[in-house]
């Protein structure tokens, strides 16, 4: 691995030196290291007299396949003056590393940990604010739009795929006793979400984050700045606040806090009925990314099967 980050360390000085970018001061000092990885990007921290970047590098080859980054880039421009995101310099899909790059600013602030009521309120502002700015009349305007009427596919989304089919973990001791519930569940999910009539009517369409989790929430005395844009598209806002739900674990009490803000209290049952139909969609396959596909737990089947059951139990009118 450190063979991996010193060849691209070393193309980075390259590159900077070549592009004579003019956000650098180049009779200043310019230092790159190594600053993290994660889902499929390696992070790199470029310090330039006071001044700080990140560069986003893929090391997935698929990443590149799907065009993430540029439209990371094209995504970061739009936000370019609304101070809820870094600023973006540069994208690179042709090079000798063979990993499509961006460079943005890097963003002084801690990831989202104490939920407190400022914050959430704080949240509720930027989201209003990213979803009222950016508005589409088909959903999917990044990238090619889909055809009304509207498709809610965030089932289909996390449900289809080799990674979500509980029967390729046969390694994990005791799976078998969770298979079964697991699909019978998931089969029924499916008939309940595929039957609702409440996105019918959808027609209009916001720039959604897609996906508002802890690691991408930056928070500090004065702002809070949405990070790791990859996912975004237009899709109906109800999706984005359930994510931010789920990935940030609010309680009730918090989830109504943040509600009554964003809709300056004048929240109508369609949309409370679209975010707690996409609840129980993200609720169930947080259990299968908990135990098996992300291992945010430990694994032990017989917890596993506890969870699904209870989550059964809680949703068995759908």
């Amino acid at each position: 691995m450190n063979n991996i980050h010193n060849r691209n360390i070393n193309f980075l000085k390259e590159l900077f030196k070549k592009e004579r970018f003019n956000f650098i001061d180049y009779k200043g000092n310019l230092e790159i290291k190594y600053f993290n990885s994660g889902w499929g990007t390696h992070l790199y921290l470029t310090t330039n007299n006071s001044n700080k970047y990140l560069a986003r590098i893929n090391f997935y080859p698929w990443k590149n396949e799907w065009w993430v980054k540029k439209l990371e880039y094209d995504v970061l421009k739009l936000l370019e003056w609304y101070n809820i995101s870094p600023k973006v310099y540069y994208f690179n899909d042709n090079n000798s590393l063979k990993q499509d790059l961006t460079i943005v600013e890097y963003i002084e602030g801690e990831v989202l940990k104490n939920i407190d009521n400022k914050s959430i309120i704080s949240l509720a502002n930027t989201l209003k604010k990213l979803h009222n700015s950016f508005t589409f009349t088909t959903s999917w305007d990044l990238p090619p739009s889909n055809k009304l009427p509207y498709k809610c596919d965030i089932y289909d989304i996390f449900a289809n795929g080799d990674d979500k089919k509980i029967e390729n973990y046969s390694d994990l001791v005791g799976i078998e006793k969770v298979i079964e519930p697991y699909n019978r569940i998931k089969n029924k999910l499916w008939d309940y979400f595929h039957n609702l009539t409440i996105f019918d009517s959808c027609n209009n369409f916001s720039l959604c984050h897609a996906d508002l989790k802890k690691e991408n929430v930056l928070i500090n005395d004065k702002w809070i700045m949405l990070i790791d844009w990859e996912c975004a598209t237009s899709d109906i806002h109800e999706t984005d606040i359930w994510r931010l739900f789920a990935g940030c674990s609010f309680t009730e009490k918090q989830q109504k806090l943040f509600l009554e803000n964003y809709y300056d209290k004048n929240i109508n049952n369609i949309n409370l009925d679209r975010i707690y139909a996409v609840k129980k969609v993200l609720d169930f396959f947080k259990i299968f990314e908990d135990y098996v596909s992300l291992k945010r737990k430990e694994w032990c089947a017989d917890n596993m099967l506890i969870e699904l059951l209870e989550y059964e139990k809680n949703n068995y009118n759908f």
